[in-house]
């Protein structure tokens, strides 16, 4: 059996933990929307368009051998912010301005 303090903290705690949850769902839906070629980026999966925005190294064996992987070149990543999709882009990727 539980005290009536103790169950007030778990509500409380329910609570805290139910809003955290809340935010989280919600900041999956929140993102930026992004142009690579002058088109405006949408999700190839689920045709969402808003994404976060990553980099990642383009490895080669040679420069990995060599233990110079550094010297790679990167590429942008954005990912879905409603399916989790990651689009690749060797080229510039720019941010969208939120007045368009």
């Amino acid at each position: 059996m539980f005290s009536k303090k103790e169950l007030e903290r778990m509500r409380i705690e329910g609570e805290k933990i139910a809003q955290s949850m809340q935010k989280d769902w919600e900041d999956q839906k929140v993102g930026l929307e992004y142009i690579a070629g002058d088109v405006e980026v949408s999700c190839v999966h689920c045709k969402h368009n808003k994404f976060e925005q990553g980099k990642a190294l383009l490895n080669t064996r040679g420069l990995t051998f060599l233990d110079l992987d550094w010297l790679n070149n990167d590429a942008t990543t954005l990912i879905c912010k409603r399916c989790g999709f990651i689009h690749w882009f060797a080229r510039s990727v720019v941010e969208k301005d939120s007045e368009d």
